[in-house]
């Protein structure tokens, strides 16, 4: 893509450049990483519950089972790394990959450093392109021939006037390439989250898994002593609030995806004025701190609604108005 030419020559022009007022970025590539990482463990959390649902399934039977029994669990897994699934993992991970490069290239001390992350930041514009792609099945870059044709004239600018520009300069110049891309795939990753797991039925997943602690539970009520029966009933509670908890996550993830999309978008803004510091850009990073710290936080959902909180039996406890969203 061209878009990575781009990058390149604004990464040239960081190494040897003073220090530059890019606070704000480090701040934005640390708290946009941090999200990353967290969906990473939901998307393997709900593809680990696929396999983990034929496991109850069998638990729930009084059938002996042999090795070739398991078949349709290695077909699970054969399908979660399938092209098509395994995308969403390697979408998130672009996005990661590319907010750690504004970290590294905003703070930076050497030219070794500059020139790793600059690989790094070519790489994961590379991979989001790719799958962008792979998640929309097909072959539509993520950059219109008319901002293509746009880039290729900041590179030959870059080659020109920009070369003594320094460091702030060059990311902003990064920044506000990349933000189309970043808005494209934070979208793709915000859709196939709705259909990966809301769809995918995680809480119903979960349900039925609670179903048979309730089952071996009320086997032993009559003979077990107080003491184990309150063990149990702390385990199987632990699961109940997984279960319920199961669409909130989702809904989490979604806002994280978003308060990333809208940080960027605001501090490429700010940038196109020559603003690296601005109240409007500090909101937008507190915004994904906030929703970082309350990530899987079923209580912030129940304080943050503004309608009423309800129970849906297909997707546990939700904020009303969220079910009308979805």
């Amino acid at each position: 893509m061209k878009i990575i030419f781009v990058i390149i020559a604004a990464v040239l022009v960081l190494i040897g450049c003073a220090s530059t007022p890019t606070g704000n970025i480090e701040a934005f590539g640390l708290a946009t990483s941090n999200i990353t990482e967290k969906i990473d463990s939901m998307v393997s959390d709900y593809n680990a519950a696929n396999i983990n649902d034929q496991l109850v399934v069998m638990a729930q039977s009084d059938k002996k089972y042999v090795r070739s029994d398991f078949d349709p669990i290695k077909k699970i897994i054969m399908r979660n790394s399938d092209k098509k699934n395994f995308a969403l993992y390697k979408a998130n991970k672009a996005l990661g990959d590319y907010s750690e490069s504004l970290t590294v290239l905003a703070r930076a001390g050497s030219k070794e450093e500059i020139a790793m992350a600059g690989v790094k930041l070519s790489t994961s514009l590379k991979e989001m392109n790719e799958q962008y792609k792979d998640l929309l099945e097909n072959n539509s870059d993520l950059i219109s021939d008319e901002s293509g044709g746009s880039i290729s004239r900041v590179v030959s600018e870059l080659s020109t006037y920009y070369i003594e520009n320094k460091r702030g300069e060059a990311l902003k110049k990064i920044i506000i390439t990349a933000d189309e891309s970043v808005q494209a795939i934070g979208k793709v990753i915000n859709d196939q989250l709705l259909k990966g797991v809301i769809e995918g039925r995680l809480y119903a997943m979960r349900s039925n898994e609670l179903s048979g602690y309730f089952s071996d539970y009320n086997s032993k009520a009559k003979t077990d002593s107080f003491a184990s029966k309150k063990k149990s009933l702390d385990e199987i509670y632990k699961k109940y609030i997984e279960m319920e908890s199961a669409t909130a996550t989702m809904i989490q993830a979604q806002k994280a995806i978003l308060s990333v999309m809208a940080a960027h978008s605001k501090i490429k803004d700010e940038l196109k004025n020559d603003k690296f510091s601005s109240k409007k850009i500090l909101k937008a990073i507190s915004d994904i701190k906030i929703v970082h710290k309350n990530f899987n936080d079923l209580e912030e959902l129940m304080i943050s609604c503004e309608t009423k909180i309800v129970s849906d039996d297909e997707k546990g406890i939700i904020c009303e108005q969220s079910t009308e969203a979805y």
